[in-house]
């Protein structure tokens, strides 16, 4: 006797005409942030919406088009601060608003890292950071220096710490981490097992960590601590 085999549910059909350009932009966000760019397919979102695969490329030509829009549709929710009078403060919010949506949206690091930037936000971005840079007292070669390295560790961080929650999602995880580290030797390992606990509060703990970084990359690249921001607006290779 053949086993019964599993019957699959039918798909739920969406109510005729009900489909549009920013129904197809949020299920193509959902489906990107749950299972990543490798799975994203014509065939997934539309099951995702419940339409039929031609259903929606009456609205978009492909999934390439349709990654485009989002990484757009995702880079108009970073508010740009209005311009005041610290340069400084200003960098750090735009910093972490670019955290912050790499955070919330983990396909946004792929889909803004790996393909040629579009649309004008994107671009008002580091135009942004390289004025504020320039404004904080830095050369034009240093300034541009100055915003790779804030974007490769936002960008780090971001990802270590969308990895570090995924596996920490495995049931059980965390407390065997903690296990391993409670069964290290102290007598090989001194400083990690006198600062065991310590480092499992940092670990926990991804945006304030970020912000410890932050904080810590930017007196780095903008010098000593007390250093006047103010002057050499418009400056050493920077636009006036």
């Amino acid at each position: 006797m053949s086993a019964t085999q599993p019957v699959r549910a039918p798909r739920r059909r969406a109510p005729r005409n009900s489909l549009n350009t920013e129904r197809i932009l949020d299920a193509a966000i959902t489906l990107l942030d749950r299972d990543g760019t490798e799975a994203f397919t014509m065939r997934a979102l539309a099951e995702q919406l419940g339409v039929g695969t031609m259903a929606v490329y009456s609205h978009f030509r492909g999934k390439e088009e349709i990654a485009d829009a989002v990484a757009q549709r995702l880079l108009e929710t970073i508010e740009l601060p209005p311009p005041g009078d610290d340069p400084v403060g200003e960098l750090r919010a735009v910093c972490r608003q670019v955290y912050q949506l790499f955070t919330d949206h983990p396909s946004a690091l792929q889909l803004l890292t790996v393909r040629p930037l579009r649309g004008d936000d994107a671009i008002s971005v580091i135009d942004r950071m390289l004025a504020l840079l320039c404004r904080a007292g830095l050369t034009g070669p240093e300034a541009a220096c100055a915003h790779v390295a804030l974007m490769q560790y936002t960008v780090g961080s971001a990802l270590w710490n969308i990895r570090r929650a995924r596996a920490l999602c495995e049931e059980g995880m965390r407390e065997r981490m903690r296990a391993k580290f409670a069964a290290l030797p102290a007598d090989r390992y001194p400083s990690l097992v006198a600062l065991a606990p310590e480092l499992n509060r940092a670990h926990d703990d991804g945006p304030g960590q970020y912000e410890v970084g932050l904080d810590a990359l930017l007196a780095g690249v903008l010098g000593a601590p007390g250093r006047d921001v103010g002057d050499d607006v418009g400056h050493h290779g920077c636009p006036g």
